[in-house]
């Protein structure tokens, strides 16, 4: 999931010399902008322009160039580029956003606007290096202190506007808050005597637990940021708390509280008497080792509101408990609970049976609101859109088809993949509208929109233990998404405010990353930061019994976190699923990513592969891009790739990536983000007739479905979801999102076809081959044309009970005849509109077997 949602923070001035000179007029349809920005230290490589046509409403925002703005000129101020804008009378204004390569960095937080044009419909402006002001002239620049942090506890790194020459030996006029003195100067890069870096020698070590400012007579005066302190090997060594006890725990005679605060120079807990009212009482906390800090309250708490209340350099925030379990309505404050007395009715530790091959999984993404929001199923209208509508198991529409959770399982799937049910941010639980929920908020607390009373705060999580007892009943195993690699707003996360500087990436000048495109990413490779991630997902997965974990934005994590996670899953239960978005992203070091080019280093985890994806349909970047199914056969090899499960199979069918087995590669052609495959085939294809779509939609559908790996469908492809066109609809309405359960008549082929193909996936053991070795031994692709895909699998070898099978993918607009392995009575099971494990018919003592056009056929011999 990668939402570029933008802060939409107008940043508003009184200089002068920025958007105030130039009259005001209405912006033209044809805009001409030139750009100037200035970098302190002349280091301009990857800095790059996030230029849009902006719009009052998110979804219509247009970017100028989906690769981003290159500078394409230097003159005495910096770099420069000159853009001309078409289309612009839709748009307020333009968006602008100063950025390093795809998004690794951001020169200040803030978006900025361009709101101004003359008459002609030009614009000039300046911009320079972490200063929020779009000067509308060439700005006069004096040398100052722009950013300070912490090197180490004894060095401060200064950064400066314009080059300084230090003297050496002296402390050049800089001055330490705190009775510090400064020792001496130089240049941070020892090759250079003028530098607008420098480093700051202390006579001794700073503490933790205070702030302090550095000033001169003439270049100003800043903060110090904590800066590499909190992540230094010393701090690690110090502070890294291992029991198991943070958060509350809960007995019926005390209930015990530890929070990890180490800079902290006070902690309270606080109570409430209810979740509006002002603070009841104030337990001053006692620090502990690891810089965690305790407290007991004796007699029976369950139910007690709570929070904390932390004094840290020089400020005093008010937080929520980063471990509790539940909460009050909307988040704000910690609840109490005790989780024994949230087991409802008929919960049980036993699953459904699953092998614990992740190959023999078949993966459904819901959303918990899309099940039961549209008025073509019958939910009980107070369960629409709630955890108890996937209680419901037995509804029939009115042509008497199975809907909801009864269709579900009907179509034989093993696993439902849930998008988020954690407690977010973007919904208010009062009067609850749709949203993905990728905005984390408190991370072990179930959402509470989707709940029945939101202000109950066990109501939530037994209602989720219900959803997720019911669809265990029905015989289908849980996958939780989990969003771990950001949050939805840094600023005010409990984290954050706990230790200011510590859970999130920085760049060098202290300003937060943002390569999950959400304005910041999570450090997890820093140890209490992988601690938590490992410690919730272990909470999760015992407390709910859940069976699977899907790690959004994986790649942002490290390969050690992601490690100890599997390993923990594997002592609770190694059937748990964990499967991972692995795109290659973040600032952190290439070889620690959780990746898809690392994926070697992960084993028992698997991840989505975007190539057989891409491959099948086109990019999903590009609503008219085509793939091998609507076309484009020079996409042959990305699916072939995709077919082995990436292996490392042969150097004529190599992956962009390269897994240890088929059981990595998740195997899909649709999910919950980008165009549902229906309105792709609509947007990329000149055909526009029903059947002829159809067609082309079974085609594209059964290639991830009989491929070696995890497939992976998204709720509603079965029946040729639509949302419109829309592609991103993570805030769109519930008419976009919701599930049109009367499509199952309408397009009754489609969805019996697919349930067909996970039947004969389930049946025969060589469409869930295990192992690459076994791949390579026993598939075998056969010579075709471009527009043909075909390939043999060794039955007898893989214990199937068909010895020889046949998969055929004509993406081709004309019949073609296959040459088969073996001259033999062949049984189709697969045709363009039939699947399953019965035969069709039988093409009698042949060699060949010819394909209609736009058709999936697979054969067997006995």
């Amino acid at each position: 999931m990668v939402n570029m949602k933008k802060l939409l923070i107008a940043i508003l001035t009184t200089f002068s010399v920025f958007l105030t000179s130039a009259p005001v007029i209405a912006v033209p349809d044809t805009v001409t902008l030139t750009v100037h920005y200035q970098r302190s230290g002349g280091d301009y490589n990857g800095w790059n322009l996030w230029i849009w046509k902006n719009s009052d409403q998110n979804s219509l925002d247009t970017p100028i160039s989906p690769t981003g703005v290159q500078f394409t000129g230097t003159d005495d101020f910096g770099k420069v580029v000159t853009v001309r804008i078409e289309g612009m009378k839709s748009f307020k204004d333009v968006g602008i956003i100063v950025r390093l390569n795809d998004w690794a960095a951001k020169d200040i937080d803030d978006d900025r606007f361009i709101t101004e044009f003359d008459a002609n419909g030009n614009a000039e402006v300046w911009l320079v290096q972490n200063e929020k002001p779009i000067f509308t002239k060439r700005p006069s620049i004096a040398m100052k202190i722009s950013n300070a942090s912490f090197e180490t506890f004894s060095e401060v790194k200064v950064e400066l506007n314009k080059p300084f020459k230090p003297i050496p030996g002296a402390r050049n006029g800089f001055t330490i808050s705190g009775g510090f003195k400064v020792v001496s100067v130089r240049t941070k890069n020892p090759r250079l005597s003028k530098d607008s870096e420098l480093i700051l020698t202390l006579n001794s070590s700073v503490s933790l637990a205070r702030r302090y400012q550095i000033s001169h007579p003439t270049l100003g005066k800043s903060s110090i940021a904590i800066g590499n302190l909190v992540t230094s090997s010393k701090f690690e060594k110090e502070f890294t708390y291992r029991g198991n006890d943070l958060g509350p725990t809960y007995g019926k005679d005390s209930t015990s509280f530890r929070i990890w605060a180490p800079t902290a120079t006070k902690v309270e807990l606080l109570t409430y008497s209810s979740a509006t009212s002002a603070v009841e009482k104030r337990f001053a906390m006692k620090p502990d080792v690891q810089g965690t800090w305790v407290y007991k309250l004796k007699g029976d708490r369950d139910g007690l509101i709570y929070a904390y209340s932390i004094d840290v350099y020089d400020e005093t925030n008010v937080v929520v408990d980063p471990y509790v379990k539940s909460a009050v309505a909307n988040g704000n404050r910690g609840v109490v609970v005790d989780l024994a007395s949230t087991k409802p009715k008929g919960w049980k530790k036993a699953k459904p049976y699953f092998s614990g091959k992740p190959t023999d999984a078949s993966i459904y993404e819901l959303h918990v609101r899309d099940l039961s929001m549209d008025k073509s199923a019958p939910f009980p209208e107070s369960m629409r859109g709630k955890f108890l509508g996937l209680t419901v198991s037995d509804l029939k529409s009115s042509a008497g088809q199975p809907v909801g959770v009864n269709a579900i399982k009907d179509l034989g799937i093993t696993h439902i993949q849930l998008l988020p049910i954690y407690d977010f941010a973007s919904v208010d639980e009062f009067n609850p509208t749709f949203n993905w929920g990728y905005d984390p908020l408190n991370y072990n607390v179930p959402e509470g929109s989707y709940s029945s009373d939101p202000n109950d705060p066990k109501v939530r999580i037994l209602e989720l233990k219900q959803a997720i007892q019911a669809l265990h009943d029905q015989g289908i195993r849980v996958i939780m998404d989990v969003v771990y690699n950001h949050v939805y707003d840094a600023n005010s996360f409990s984290q954050n405010k706990i230790i200011p500087g510590y859970w999130f990436r920085t760049d060098s000048r202290g300003n937060l990353t943002s390569a999950s495109g959400c304005g910041n990413d999570s450090a997890s490779e820093r140890s209490m930061v992988r601690k938590f991630i490992v410690d919730s997902v272990k909470y999760w997965a015992t407390e709910y019994n859940l069976s699977g974990f899907r790690f959004d934005l994986m790649g942002l994590h490290d390969l050690e976190t992601m490690r100890q996670v599997r390993a923990e899953l594997n002592k609770i239960d190694p059937s748990i699923i964990v499967i991972g978005e692995g795109w290659n992203m973040g600032t952190h070091p290439a070889e620690i990513r959780a990746n898809q080019l690392n994926v070697k280093k992960l084993p028992g985890i698997s991840v989505f592969n975007d190539q057989i994806r891409d491959g099948i349909k086109g990019s999903v970047f590009d609503s008219a891009d085509k793939g091998f199914a609507t076309g484009n056969f020079a996409k042959k090899s990305n699916v072939s790739a995709g077919i082995v499960g990436n292996i490392d199979y042969s150097t004529s069918i190599s992956g962009a990536f390269t897994t240890l087995s088929p059981a990595q590669s998740v195997n899909y052609v649709e999910a919950h983000d980008n165009n549902t495959l229906q309105d792709k085939l609509q947007l990329s294809l000149d055909a526009k007739d029903k059947p002829l779509i159809d067609s082309y939609f079974r085609l594209a559908s059964s290639i991830p479905l009989l491929a070696q790996g995890l497939p992976f469908i998204h709720a509603g492809q079965e029946f040729q979801r639509t949302k419109g066109g829309d592609s991103n609809s993570y805030k769109s309405s519930d008419e976009v999102n919701s599930l049109k359960w009367n499509l199952i008549e309408k397009n009754s082929v489609t969805r019996n076809y697919l349930r067909g193909l996970l039947a004969l996936r389930a049946s025969h053991p060589a469409f869930r081959i295990e192992s690459a070795d076994k791949v390579k031994a026993n598939l075998t692709f056969i010579k075709s044309p471009d527009e043909v895909i075909a390939y043999s699998l060794n039955g007898k070898n893989l214990g199937d009970s068909w010895s020889s099978i046949v998969v055929i993918h004509n993406a081709g607009t004309l019949p073609y005849t296959v040459s088969l392995p073996a001259t033999s009575d062949w049984n189709v099971v697969v045709d363009g509109e039939r699947a399953g494990t019965e035969i069709l018919r039988t093409i009698q003592k042949s060699s060949v077997a010819d394909v209609p056009a736009l058709t999936t056929m697979v054969l067997f011999t006995k």
